[in-house]
């Protein structure tokens, strides 16, 4: 850990905060690391680092602005943050402790998962899904230009980082989308090799994209809502089960073949529809606020290098 003290008449911490976030900072950084297990900057090293040394107002507006995108994609996060603590929430209500509306007329019975609801029933995944799969288990040569291609290491809470995926060609694209490596509308993926379960949700829109074996793809069949099994599959109590499928000590990774005979437990659809016309909205609304925060920072790295640099006037801004 280095400790930056800033001289107070010449540079302000707000604007080294964000230089030292820039491309031209870490581009430095490089340059001057030594050793190769472990790199290290030495800070003898740092001391040669050149930074933008505009006059203090420049240096205040520039982290101004920089500071209102950050603070604009704090924002969507605690929101994104609070309506997935409160579908997760009305998940368990519902479906792990039954106090979904009406619950008092319905007596418990005996299950393979414990007492339940009379008329909800217990079902393997294979009888819930038309279709439990995993991505392309042949990994195709990359080019600079082509479509995306996914892997765990590319999945967050909500989606795939597009930006982030190796490209490969459209014949090798069209291809896997002819072996059904290509992700659907409402398909839930699960990160399914090293660690299993960290990642899970359901595609909110059909996209060019196509994705690998360490990642599994289910289908749900009209037994189940997609949102249901993503949050059934999420909860704590499911992932504990799980681990008696998983295979593999340094690379852990779900067995399909088993992963297909896991049961979990299926309410009745009128229930489920209730509780969907409740939670899809917030989930809805999350995938909006994590588009709207990936354009956010999209948007702050490429002002970074430019209003550092001088190359935007932040004095017409």
């Amino acid at each position: 850990m280095v400790i930056l003290r800033c001289d107070g008449s010449k540079l302000l911490p707000s604007f080294l905060y964000h230089f030292v976030r820039s491309p031209s900072f870490f581009s430095q950084v490089n340059g001057l690391r030594s050793g190769v297990a472990q790199p290290q900057l030495p800070i003898r090293d740092m001391r040669q680092i050149k930074l933008p040394l505009p006059p203090l107002p420049i240096q205040q507006r520039i982290a101004g602005i920089l500071s209102a995108y950050d603070e604009l994609i704090e924002n969507s996060q605690r929101r994104i943050k609070i309506l997935e603590t409160m579908a997760r929430a009305l998940y368990r209500e519902w479906f792990v402790h039954f106090r979904f509306p009406g619950h008092e007329n319905h007596p418990r019975v005996p299950s393979p998962l414990g007492e339940i609801p009379q008329g909800w029933e217990v079902k393997a995944l294979a009888d819930v899904c038309s279709r439990i799969t995993d991505g392309s288990h042949f990994s195709p040569k990359t080019v600079e230009d082509g479509y995306p291609m996914a892997s765990v290491k590319d999945m967050h809470d909500w989606g795939i980082h597009i930006e982030g995926c190796r490209r490969i060609t459209s014949d090798d694209f069209d291809n896997l989308v002819r072996n059904d490596c290509k992700p659907l509308k409402n398909d839930v993926l699960i990160a399914k090799d090293g660690s299993y379960l960290k990642h899970t949700f359901v595609v909110g829109e059909e996209q060019d994209l196509v994705i690998l074996s360490s990642i599994a793809m289910l289908r749900p069949n009209d037994a189940i809502h997609p949102n249901v099994l993503c949050l059934a599959l999420r909860d704590p109590v499911t992932k504990a089960r799980m681990k008696g499928i998983v295979s593999g000590v340094a690379i852990p990774r779900i067995v399909l073949k088993d992963f297909r005979k896991f049961q979990i437990l299926v309410p009745p659809q009128v229930i489920q529809a209730d509780w969907a016309r409740i939670v899809d909205p917030m989930i809805e609304m999350c995938r909006k606020l994590v588009a709207q925060t990936e354009n956010l920072r999209r948007t702050r790295d490429l002002l970074l290098p430019r209003l550092l640099s001088g190359q935007i006037d932040v004095q017409r801004i």
